[in-house]
């Protein structure tokens, strides 16, 4: 610093600094967050019928397959 003083010193942060909500905030931003957010709503809400419709088709394919078609 110029005069020969030193810098003010830095804030306590609390508990180190903030927690992994935090930093992932922090890394991927609000819009980030926000997207997240609704692929998670998105995959909640149309996980059970995904996994339905996979296992109907893996039995159709085992069916054709039992066939030989």
């Amino acid at each position: 610093m110029p005069n020969g003083t030193s810098a003010p010193p830095e804030p306590p942060r609390l508990n180190g600094g903030p927690n992994g909500w935090g930093r992932l905030l922090g890394l991927i931003g609000v819009p980030g967050a926000i997207a997240f957010y609704l692929v998670w709503w998105l995959t909640e809400g149309l996980g059970t019928r995904l996994d339905r419709m996979i296992q109907l088709l893996e039995q159709i394919a085992r069916a054709v397959k039992a066939h030989g078609v």
